[in-house]
Order: structure tokens, then C-alpha cells, then sequence
């Protein structure tokens, strides 16, 4: 991938001076900053992968409290009773947002807020309140908050927009997308939820993006969420790239992993990680080969590589099964994991927040 980075030391030095009465004092506010991912070209005949993810968390002004002291929980709504939020703002089909929990056993975990409809693929549930979020059935799919120990009172949360497949892929003429009047044609997003990989491409016909299925129905509503990744198939020959902007990450991040089957799973952070210190061994069943191992796959520049975990050591599908603990996972990239048998539920990626801040 062509990954142009920013410096994590100009963006993390997001303090000022102010003056006080007992003189200098330190206000630090949340880093932000930007970081370029590039998309691999195709030959113009033949597609190319990149799985890719959205790096950086999205900011955006919301009425009532962006950040507060969680009062109430259920096994899929999220309460603060001094929110605030203006009814249904937060559950717009085209504008989605995501919810954090910033503190105590569950810190780290990211949920999308339901939609108040099912407009161009968001996924529908009930509106937000002047207090209470819905989570999506995307996530409440694989765990039951009442699970994970939030302590009302006093655990903390924090609300993030999410892009959709209109808002950051776009058009076209805008950002150099190939479209076509069939998959075939045009290039393609595929993204996998609970397992089960949904294809889209932007229709030139209908002037949008489309699910492939009957009917090509709308998808411009599609979520992009920061802790999944997806595979982007390039199709024109020349490469593309998307400048992604928010805030830096500050949280440690706990992601749910599918116990059989696929999950494309995002790098995450804005700085180059390596498969050994991922913590991807915790959640894959470790063997002698591929064959009797889960195995992870990456790609780079079209080129696709397997990796398993031998119990000691990640080792890559190659001659000679190298060792592969360095392998870099490069920002805005992202993983597919394939998890062999049939065991049901959700194992949680547990990873601490990889830098200094």
C-alpha cells in the first residue's frame, strides 16, 4: 500500500499555555491530526485487493454531551440521564455515529448507534432519545452489554461520527472511484459483518453505491465502521488515495472476533504495528501449518499473504515458513482473520493503545 503518515509527535503535542493566577498551566486537548491511505491500482482488466480501514476517529459537534458519565444500561441501549441530545440527531440514516466506552471493564469498546430507518442500507432500530442510543443490531449481534461490566455511574463514554460509503468513498468524478453499471465493471468494497461479506460498487446508472443483490439496492448509507476493515478491489490501473482526518485514538480497543468463520478486522491505530505485537495470538488457535492453525491474511501492494501462530511464533505460508513477528501492519491497512470448526459467539481482541501519549 502507498500509506503517506503523519508525525505522531507534531499531533500528540496538542497542548497549550494558558495563564492563570498562579501562573502557567497545561490544557491538553485531544491529538488530531491526518494521514493519507493509498488504494493498490488495478490492471484495467484485473482487480486488485487492498484491505484497507479507516485509521483516525471522526469528530463532529452533536447538541447535549459529546462526552459524559454513563447512568444506565441495557442489553442494548446506553443512557445519560443529563445527555441532552436532541431526539433522533444522533440516528440519522446518512450521517451514523458511534458511541465509546471510555472507562472501567468495557473501556475501548466502539458500537454503532442504530438508525432511525433502514434509508440506503443504514441499519434500522430505534431513534435516539434525549438520553438513551439503541445500539445496532450490528454489534448487539455479538454481546449483550449488560455483560460487560459497566458500572452506571461511573463509567464514561464518548460519541464519534462514522463515515458511510457515500461520505468518504464518494463519487466517481470526486475521488477517482471507478463506477460501472455491474461489478464486474467498476471497482469493488466487500465487508464482512458477523461473518457474512456484502459486495458494493458505485452504480453509474443509478448514480450511487448498490449492494450486489437483487434489485441492486441503495447502499449509500453503509457504515464504515473504525474497527472492521474492508477489502477494496481496484479495478482501474492507476492507484488511489484517501486523506482520512479525526482524532488519534486514546483508548485501548476491545473488538469482537467471530469464533468460525471470517472477520476483516482494521489495523486501527495511526502508527505501523507489527503481527507480533498485535495480539492477534489471543484470539486464534495456534498449529504446526496452515492446515490445522487459524490463519491471518494481509495484502500489500495486490499481493496476498497467509500467517499462522505456532504458539510461539507467527510464521508466513511461504518456502520454508519464515518467521513472520515482524511483519508490518502498516496504517490503514487491515487483517482477515479465518477462523477454522465451527464454535459459536465472539472472542474480544484486547489491544492496548500502541504509543505514548
Amino acid at each position: 500500500m502507498n500509506i503517506t503518515r503523519f508525525s505522531l509527535a507534531a499531533v500528540f503535542a496538542s497542548s497549550v499555555l494558558l495563564t492563570g493566577a498562579n501562573g502557567l498551566t497545561t490544557a491538553t486537548t485531544d491529538p488530531v491530526g491526518f494521514v493519507t491511505v493509498g488504494i493498490t491500482a488495478g490492471t484495467g482488466t484485473a482487480k486488485k485487493n487492498t484491505l484497507f480501514s479507516v485509521p483516525l476517529m471522526e469528530t463532529e459537534e452533536i447538541t447535549g454531551e459529546v462526552a459524559g458519565t454513563i447512568t444506565g444500561v441495557t442489553a442494548n441501549t446506553i443512557s445519560n440521564s443529563n445527555a441532552g441530545w436532541t431526539s433522533g440527531a444522533l440516528s440519522q440514516p446518512a450521517t451514523p455515529f458511534l458511541i465509546q466506552i471510555t472507562s472501567g471493564a468495557a473501556e475501548g469498546r466502539l458500537f454503532l448507534i442504530a438508525s432511525s430507518a433502514n434509508t440506503g442500507g443504514a441499519i434500522a432500530g430505534a431513534a435516539n432519545t434525549g438520553t438513551t442510543v439503541t445500539i445496532s443490531s450490528i454489534d448487539t449481534t455479538q454481546v449483550d452489554l449488560t455483560t460487560l461490566d459497566i458500572v452506571p455511574g461511573t463509567d464514561t463514554y464518548k460519541i464519534f461520527a462514522c463515515d458511510t460509503l457515500s461520505s468518504f468513498f464518494g463519487t466517481p468524478v470526486s475521488s477517482g472511484v471507478q463506477g460501472g453499471t455491474a461489478a464486474t465493471s467498476a471497482d469493488t468494497i466487500i465487508a464482512v459483518s458477523n461473518g457474512v461479506p456484502s459486495t458494493y460498487f458505485y452504480n453509474t446508472n443509478s448514480a450511487k453505491w448498490v449492494k450486489v443483490a437483487f434489485g441492486s439496492p441503495d447502499a449509500s448509507n453503509v457504515a464504515l465502521l473504525p474497527y472492521y476493515g474492508i477489502q477494496y478491489s481496484r479495478l482501474a490501473n492507476t492507484a488511489l488515495s484517501f486523506v482520512v482526518t479525526g482524532q488519534v485514538p486514546t483508548q485501548q480497543r476491545n473488538v469482537a472476533v467471530k469464533n468460525a468463520g471470517t472477520t476483516v478486522v482494521s489495523q486501527f491505530w495511526p502508527t505501523d504495528t507489527t503481527l507480533g505485537s498485535s495480539g492477534l495470538s489471543s484470539v486464534v488457535t495456534p498449529g504446526a501449518n496452515a492446515t490445522s492453525a487459524d490463519t491471518v491474511i494481509l495484502t500489500a501492494n495486490g499481493v496476498v499473504s497467509t500467517y499462522f501462530y505456532s504458539g510461539t511464533t507467527w510464521k508466513k505460508v511461504a518456502f520454508g515458513t519464515p518467521d513472520a513477528n515482524g511483519t508490518v501492519l502498516g496504517i490503514g491497512t487491515s487483517m482477515q482473520i479465518v477462523r477454522k470448526g465451527s464454535a459459536t459467539g465472539y472472542t474480544t481482541l484486547s489491544q492496548p493503545v500502541p504509543y505514548d501519549l
